[in-house]
């Protein structure tokens, strides 16, 4: 070993220090859900998207209503007629021979006009239900947005979830990797001693060889959960470390109760019912008449010459009411009102059917927690158990009582409990990840 000056030494470690601190403080750090959550609402564009889609959905009353206002138009025209229109005249109308006609033509070749036009809606029922038709279809529209991030949102929490799952698993497998692999270098030093049999010791390569292909896998899968969870989330190019604790979690899983009016999917219901009423009550209001106050006022140059300047002008003013009242459609209008008439009792019938499915939901959300969280709580000692088994298990074995089918069974039995207790974790952070998920849309919609 080459001789390496003390001072010279410190200065060397001081800087590999320095550089381990530099790129590690280049990683952001999400330790829980809510942090990965306020992430992704920030950096996500599929997050982004739906706040752009929430503002223009914020516009469309606005829009519906603008009908009910005035309305005033300004308009121009100029034309030249080629070719005046012909009108026949009795022609002793004219001091002309009785029973004959005479052609008259009306206008001059060029007319230019200026003016105003304005209108406003007295009575339109039909109009007025379809604004609030509309303004409902906007909110029903909000809440279709709401009920996507949400499922967004429970998507990320699974998948975190997930991720935090199979690093757990991740740790049972190099445990069990290293147990095996102790055990086969052991089997291996004794079959090359002559005192161990072919087969046994295949056997036992074979185990050790497995438990190595199932750590391989699991780093895989944890691999490809946080690359999709950094995908949901929007990381992009920034290095990102997620470093919750299972242990914190399991024990921090209580089940608190939800409002389900708070659910985006309820208020939904509710706004398709009310929205439903609305088109029903606006078909019916389409028998009843229209009427609209109008007033126009223009001024009409006249000449026969290219030129207007010095053309004459008139000025004319209208003011008046306009009555529409359509009587007969064939059939039309009492077709469309029973079609929406039906379609609000389908709308109440799918409000019942929601109702009952997100309590029954919140009710297996809630059995499921308690019992994957008991689940959970028992498998920690037993899983111990289960490991130290297998190492008195190598142990004994290389001593000679046990052989080599004894100890691959009580392998065996270890990684069956492993499998058990990975089930029960994922159901209780499936449960987690949609409590979590709709105790946040409670609280910020009380």
């Amino acid at each position: 070993m080459p001789n390496i000056s003390l001072p010279r030494f410190l200065l060397t470690l001081s800087v590999l220090c320095l550089s381990c601190l530099s790129v590690h403080g280049q990683d952001l750090i999400l330790q829980s859900l809510e942090q990965v959550l306020l992430f992704a609402k920030e950096n996500a564009p599929e997050q982004q998207i739906r706040n752009w889609q929430k503002e223009r959905e914020q516009y469309a009353p606005s829009i519906s209503s603008a009908e009910l206002f005035p309305s005033l138009r300004a308009y121009g025209t100029w034309d030249n007629y080629l070719q005046l229109p012909v009108q026949l005249l009795p022609s002793e109308a004219v001091g002309g021979e009785p029973g004959t006609f005479t052609e008259i033509r009306f206008g001059t070749q060029f007319q230019a006009s200026l003016g105003l036009e304005a209108s406003l809606p007295l009575f339109d029922p039909e109009l007025w239900r379809r604004v609030k038709s509309d303004r409902l279809r906007a909110q029903m529209n909000l809440q279709e947005l709401y009920s996507q991030e949400q499922a967004w949102r429970e998507e990320i929490a699974r998948t975190y979830f997930q991720l935090l799952l199979y690093e757990e698993s991740l740790k049972l497998a190099d445990t069990r990797f290293h147990l095996s692999d102790s055990i086969y270098r052991l089997s291996e030093l004794i079959y090359e001693e002559g005192e161990m049999e072919p087969l046994p010791f295949q056997r036992i390569k074979s185990s050790a060889l497995a438990a190595k292909q199932a750590l391989i896998r699991q780093q895989k899968q944890a691999d490809l959960v946080k690359s999709s969870l950094l995908s949901l989330i929007g990381a992009g190019d920034k290095q990102i470390r997620f470093s919750g604790k299972i242990q914190d979690l399991i024990t921090q899983a209580e089940f608190s109760t939800y409002e389900l009016s708070s659910l985006p999917d309820w208020k939904r219901s509710e706004l398709a019912v009310a929205w439903s009423e609305q088109s029903w009550k606006q078909n019916r209001a389409g028998h009843l008449p229209k009427l609209n106050a109008t007033g126009r006022f223009y001024q009409q140059t006249l000449a026969n010459q290219f030129s207007l300047r010095d053309a004459s002008s008139f000025e004319v003013g209208v003011v008046g009411l306009s009555l529409n009242w359509n009587l007969f459609q064939g059939n039309l209008k009492r077709l469309k009102i029973k079609t929406a008439y039906l379609d609000w009792q389908i709308a109440k019938e799918r409000q019942i059917l929601t109702r009952q499915m997100l309590t029954q939901e919140q009710q297996n959300l809630e059995t499921e927690l308690g019992k994957s969280q008991q689940l959970v709580n028992e498998f920690g000692k037993l899983l111990q158990l289960f490991e130290e088994n297998y190492r008195l298990a190598g142990i004994q074995w290389a001593e000679g009582p046990l052989n080599a089918d004894e100890l691959l069974q009580v392998e065996r039995e270890w990684i069956e409990q492993q499998q058990e207790y990975l089930i029960a974790l994922a159901d209780l952070f499936t449960s987690q990840a949609l409590l979590a998920i709709r105790n946040q849309t409670y609280s910020e919609n009380p």
